[in-house]
């Protein structure tokens, strides 16, 4: 209800600004702790209260449904600082206790990227996934199973995330290359660790198939067994008489 009455006051051109850059519904709401419909018409929102910051880039759309409970809309959404400060999107909800992350629309899917934050991604079919620091994961919507389509997780692709991080960066330029080489030192060789999470999964992948495996056998020596009573059984019916 909240996002539909945010997405008709738009339609009704409804035009409150704040220094230019910014569509506030209601007007002012950003400085209470009501609901707060904002819409960035500038080349960036900015937020920064109570040790949180949190940046969108220029387009982007969002609901603040409480003061640790945002809704990304559409465009792209930087969490800076904010413990177990929430983002909810149409495939998926992350929160971190610490740390950065970015959530991003991508076409007709999300795009979540850790950056070196504690990060929990819960999808729409409640499954949650765990994204390593300097790697992201593709989420849509769910599938003729219920089940919610997500990607493999890989390495955050720096070509294309650089320019969108550098239009919300507020330092200088050799500050954020700096800061650039700080991230890429941290997080070491991505490929091997890429490698080193897909044994991981497959590991766990086998280890479920053989679990599997193991309870299908189970059940068979359990069916085995009830048949065999029930055989003595009858063999003693018919002795009997």
């Amino acid at each position: 209800m909240r996002l539909m009455l945010f997405l008709m006051a738009f339609q009704m051109e409804v035009r409150v600004r704040a220094a230019g850059d910014l569509i506030e519904q209601p007007s002012a709401c950003l400085k209470s702790q009501e609901s707060c419909a904002i819409q960035v018409t500038g080349s960036a929102f900015h937020f920064e209260k109570d040790n949180k910051q949190l940046h969108a880039t220029a387009g982007s759309a969002l609901v603040r449904l409480t003061p640790d409970q945002w809704r990304l809309v559409k465009g792209a959404v930087w969490v800076e600082a904010g413990k177990n400060l929430q983002v909810e999107s149409l495939y998926a909800s992350t929160k971190a206790s610490m740390g950065e992350y970015w959530v991003i629309f991508q076409d007709s899917r999300i795009l979540i990227r850790n950056m070196n934050a504690s990060l929990k991604v819960t999808l729409r079919d409640g499954k949650t996934l765990e994204i390593p620091e300097g790697f992201e994961v593709w989420v849509s919507g769910l599938n003729s199973q219920g089940k919610t389509e997500y990607g493999m997780i890989q390495p955050i692709d720096m070509k294309e995330h650089l320019p969108m991080w550098n239009s919300l960066y507020r330092g200088t330029k050799e500050e954020f290359v700096k800061e650039v080489r700080l991230y890429r030192d941290n997080w070491g060789d991505l490929a091997q660790k890429t490698s080193q999470l897909y044994q991981t999964l497959t590991d766990r992948k086998i280890a479920s198939v053989e679990a599997q495996e193991k309870a299908e056998e189970a059940r068979r020596q359990r069916k085995a067994a009830e048949l065999q009573r029930m055989k003595e059984l009858y063999r003693q019916r018919v002795f009997e008489r």
